[in-house]
């Protein structure tokens, strides 16, 4: 089941590679074939918290979530800044300027 409020009630035709190469067109929602044609860019967001990661054994599970939520919104960010304009900057060349910025900050209320 898929909901969807930007999206209508409609069908949209798809091609699937069958077992043997060939292709065969179902309909399937148009929600379902947006989803697939995104489908790369979700588990791309998934995938790269983890290329960095900060867990460690010795933290506790607030500070694990903590982490991971900050990591989440940093690719995220990384994601539109690179779909933006800057396609040739790694993650790393993105986190290193970010976290000297937070360190740098005097204010951390």
């Amino acid at each position: 089941m898929m909901l969807s409020n930007c999206h209508e009630a409609k069908y949209a035709k798809v091609n699937r590679t069958m077992k043997d190469g060939s292709n065969k067109e179902y309909e399937c929602p148009v929600a379902i074939e947006f989803y697939n044609k995104i489908l790369g860019k979700v588990d791309l967001a998934d995938q790269l918290p983890n290329v960095y990661e900060l867990d460690r054994k010795s933290f506790k599970c607030r500070k694990k979530a903590f982490f991971r939520l900050l990591m989440t919104a940093v690719v995220n960010s990384w994601i539109a800044y690179w779909e933006l304009k800057y396609r040739n900057t790694p993650l790393l060349d993105f986190i290193v300027p970010l976290a000297e910025a937070l360190m740098a900050s005097k204010n951390l209320n």
